[in-house]
């Protein structure tokens, strides 16, 4: 899925891989080439080894974020069980959190 110009999600492509290798996904960014897919500025995914390498490849510029519920999966597996409950409601809690008018008007300053 994508996220056109004018800000819609479109579907660009639904394929089926027996395996996640890099040849595997140098063919689905391949295909997305040769359909006129030029540029991807920013992809939000697991970190794949194979589909990082056939990114780099294909679109060496693209930025890369890990998604919220590989990152939950990550830092929940490196918590003690009896803690994971309460430490899945706290990342729940960061994410939820909206930020503060005067606080954003500073980000956005050059």
């Amino acid at each position: 899925m994508g996220v056109s110009m004018c800000g819609f999600r479109e579907i660009l492509c639904v394929a089926e891989g027996s395996r996640e290798d890099t040849g595997i996904w140098r063919q689905f960014l391949r295909y997305l080439r040769e359909r006129g897919l030029e540029q991807i500025n920013l992809v939000v995914s697991d970190k794949s080894l194979a589909f990082m390498e056939a990114l780099g490849e294909f679109y060496p510029d693209t930025k890369w974020q890990r998604c919220v519920v590989h990152f939950y999966r990550n830092v929940l597996h490196a918590v003690l069980r009896g803690k994971a409950k309460e430490v899945a409601l706290m990342l729940k809690a960061v994410h939820a959190q909206e930020i503060r008018k005067q606080h954003a008007e500073n980000l956005w300053k050059w």
